[in-house]
């Protein structure tokens, strides 16, 4: 190879796109209770457990396997109230 094929092949690498990842998509939601609960919490905002329960009156077991199956997915983020008196903190759910 001479040096002139080297450089334009050098040159071609150089200007050519640089490749971007291809976006990562979030698992399908298969339970029809799992997009109840979704909606419910893009439209409160913000909401206990407890407040989850008496909205859908499911079991609060059931409700919390839902959930479960949410954050794991990455629809859904929990988090907790910063308290400043004694006792367990609130935990909050919301969409991701």
């Amino acid at each position: 190879m001479s040096n002139n094929q080297i450089l334009k092949i050098s040159e071609k690498r150089q200007t050519s796109p640089e490749l971007k990842p291809a976006p990562i998509k979030k698992p399908a939601i298969v339970h029809e209770l799992d997009r109840n609960v979704l909606e419910i919490l893009k439209n409160e905002g913000p909401i206990t457990r407890s407040r989850l329960v008496a909205i859908t009156g499911i079991a609060r077991s059931t409700l919390y396997d839902s959930l479960l199956r949410l954050i794991l997915k990455g629809y859904v983020a929990r988090f907790s109230e910063e308290r400043r008196q004694r006792g367990r903190p609130k935990i909050f759910y919301k969409v991701a």
